[in-house]
């Protein structure tokens, strides 16, 4: 049975609300910013000094500020300052935050690249979600106040390819490979709550057993061919 589920998004595509529902019906912990806020801890910095070192730049969260206070939907935006630390700093004290939230099990991890740093633990669902572009701008001025639609296009525009540059300096793939997660949804397609639907199915289904090994073939199955 699933423990650990990590989710990747891509902006706007309801990434916190479905870990957020996911982890209340299944009586798992959610972890999203507490990670960030862990890591600066272990630095002895402020959360505000490594925001745009994470795995979103900084810029995406300065056009999100000038519209309002915002960190996620419910917590404070700080404009970043000049760094304290390195991104590479950020990058490991945020993965040890990681791995030692999973170690204890029963948890949903949101972004921080969790899926790729988790890769190899068991009992691990690696989740992608995504949706059409035009319906992620509408809910990132729906969700985050904005009024233009190409100041909205360009946050997410952003925000994606700098999860991509991410993704890919640590595992040298594709973001938006599938074969780098479980199972891959869009949440524009399915809906949010059909989304968390199958996510709650999957966690809490039984292992499934592996495929049976391939019989090779003998030279009268080749013969009958």
């Amino acid at each position: 049975m699933t423990t650990i589920v990590a989710i990747s998004r891509q902006f706007g595509s309801g990434g916190a609300r479905v870990g957020r529902a996911l982890a209340q019906r299944v009586g798992f912990r959610y972890a999203d910013r507490e990670i960030l806020s862990e890591a600066a801890r272990a630095l002895h910095v402020e959360a505000s000094d490594v925001e745009g070192l994470e795995e979103r730049t900084a810029n995406v969260w300065e056009r999100i500020g000038s519209l309002f206070a915002l960190g996620a939907p419910d917590t404070p935006f700080i404009p970043p300052t000049l760094p304290a630390v390195s991104e590479a700093q950020v990058f490991h004290a945020e993965e040890r935050v990681i791995r030692t939230i999973a170690a204890d099990g029963k948890v949903v991890l949101v972004g921080r690249g969790a899926a790729h740093v988790l890769e190899d633990a068991p009992h691990l669902l690696r989740v992608f979600l995504h949706a059409p572009l035009d319906q992620r701008i509408a809910l990132a001025m729906d969700e985050y106040g904005f009024t233009d639609h190409a100041e909205a296009s360009a946050v997410v525009q952003e925000s994606d390819a700098s999860r991509a540059k991410f993704v890919h300096a640590i595992t040298g793939h594709d973001w938006r490979d599938s074969t780098l997660y479980d199972i891959s949804l869009d949440t524009g397609t399915l809906g949010l709550e059909r989304v968390v639907d199958i996510l709650v199915d999957l966690v809490q289904r039984p292992d499934t057993p592996a495929l049976p090994p391939v019989q090779p073939r003998t030279a009268a199955d080749r013969e009958r061919r």
